[in-house]
């Protein structure tokens, strides 16, 4: 991740990250489908040539936008898991550790600053809910490892998870944490104030929780 961020600060006043920050604020409040390049290059102050000089198209500009961000939260996470690994010894490790592993790198990249709270909760929402995105191509391989060794680390926690088991389980937990960040403005205004307005911190603690239970069920296997 560390060496992700570096390129990222470096490039900041390249005319390409120029296009990406214009092109995922404006993704974000507005959807993939309706932005223009014309807006995206407006607002980067650059003109549409570039976009195909850098990106080669819209779709692998929105590729792009989205490996920006998947790429350092899932080396975040394999780091955790190795500290993890190297401090349990080959021991098994707890689940509510695994799942702060796999979960709070998302937060971490969100107070990194490379986009504020709200506008990465947007981008979320949009990424998830309106294109059912397939992951690029640069970032499949990345993806597999983190899968396959949280699978693992969960598996061993577990005993009685098979991998499939394992694979949905972690696909739910993040499903509830990715729902959670989107919609929980939606949850205050339905309560109309009741659910209160905790923390993004606090929130974490209670997803880990809840998903620890989840993990750790022994009922019926899929």
């Amino acid at each position: 991740m560390i060496e992700s961020m570096r390129v990222l600060a470096e490039e900041k006043h390249t005319t390409r990250a120029r296009i990406l920050v214009s092109a995922e604020a404006l993704f974000a409040e507005r959807g993939f489908e309706v932005v223009s390049l014309r807006e995206i290059t407006g607002a980067a102050g650059v003109n549409v040539a570039a976009v195909n000089y850098h990106f080669g198209s819209k779709e692998k500009l929105i590729d792009a936008v989205v490996t920006r961000h998947l790429v350092p939260v899932n080396e975040e996470r394999l780091s955790q898991l190795d500290k993890l690994e190297k401090q349990f010894s080959g021991a098994p490790i707890p689940v509510e550790e695994i799942l702060k592993a796999f979960l709070s790198p998302v937060l971490q990249h969100i107070a990194s600053g490379e986009m504020s709270e709200d506008l990465f909760k947007k981008f979320m929402g949009r990424l998830i809910g309106e294109r059912g995105y397939s992951l690029p191509i640069g970032t499949r391989s990345l993806f597999a490892v983190m899968a396959g060794r949280f699978a693992a680390a969960f598996q061993r926690a577990v005993p009685q998870l098979d991998e499939e088991s394992a694979l949905w389980r972690m696909h739910f937990s993040f499903g509830v944490m990715a729902h959670t960040l989107t919609n929980g403005e939606t949850l205050r205004q339905l309560s109309d104030g009741r659910s209160g307005n905790p923390s993004t911190e606090t929130l974490l603690g209670n997803i880990i929780d809840f998903c620890r239970a989840g993990i750790e069920f022994e009922g019926r296997e899929l």
